[in-house]
């Protein structure tokens, strides 16, 4: 018997790495008649001491990017092939690896897609990996894809 995958997590920054991933998920979905999470995460906005928002204070800016990405996968969730019953969306506050991470737990997903930009050497110490993170620490299989891997967009 094959693996019938129920619950995929699929987490966007609305990158084409990550737009490739989703459409991955999508179509893993489709193929198992699983519902999709698509989340995004907003990590802390770090500011020098003397730099001003203005009016805003940080916490605004992050309130402002929430409610910003919360409309944005929405909208995302909408053109999905996916029945609207089984699409939710998801945007969290924290370090991108351990919310992933944690709403894989909370959803109990079968299934984590998540597109890497597949970085080596210096770039990767420098940028450091998200994916990598998610795997070592994921509840479930992680499905990695790397951008010159990606599928066509329709």
């Amino acid at each position: 018997m094959g693996v019938k995958w129920q619950r995929i997590v699929c987490p966007v920054d609305l990158s084409e790495v990550s737009m490739g991933a989703l459409r991955l998920a999508v179509s893993v979905a489709e193929q198992c008649g699983a519902s999709l999470v698509v989340m995004n995460v907003v990590e802390p906005i770090v500011a020098p001491s003397d730099f001003t928002f203005g009016p805003l204070t940080t916490g605004e800016v992050e309130d402002r990017l929430v409610e910003r990405s919360e409309q944005a996968l929405k909208e995302l969730a909408t053109t999905l092939d996916l029945p609207p019953a089984r699409v939710a969306v998801r945007v969290e506050r924290g370090r991108a690896s351990s919310e992933i991470v944690r709403t894989a737990q909370e959803e109990k997903a079968d299934l984590i897609v998540i597109g890497t930009h597949g970085y080596t050497g210096v770039a990767h110490v420098l940028l450091g990996s998200t994916a990598e993170r998610v795997i070592r620490k994921a509840p479930c299989p992680v499905l990695t894809v790397r951008a010159p891997d990606l599928p066509p967009a329709h």
